[in-house]
């Protein structure tokens, strides 16, 4: 933690006081994502969207599946979950890569 008195940063400047502490760029990333534009927000809620139709049915899991094989793409599986909040960047890279087959 990033704690002004008794944490990490706090005892690293002790030691060398021209040490810089920021926070995790990643966990930036994540609290800026929940702050999108509306614009933004709603291109996401369509991607979201898309996923779970496809991940929605079995059927249209194992078609896009072979889709993705018949593609040879480097991905098979559109990752999104709400628990990990890395997993929207993943299932918008992987989703873009496929956007004209979709």
């Amino acid at each position: 933690m990033l704690g002004s008195q008794s944490d990490f940063i706090k005892l690293a400047k002790d030691k060398n006081p021209s040490i810089i502490g920021s926070h995790c760029v990643i966990h930036r990333q994540a609290l800026a994502a929940k702050t999108l534009p509306s614009e933004v927000k709603n291109v996401l809620e369509i991607c979201i969207k898309v996923v779970n139709s496809i991940k929605s049915s079995a059927l249209n899991s194992r078609f896009f599946k072979l889709l993705c094989s018949e593609l040879s793409t480097q991905h098979s599986v559109l990752l999104l979950t709400e628990v990990r909040w890395l997993s929207k960047g993943n299932m918008l890279d992987r989703l873009y890569e496929k956007h004209k087959y979709i």
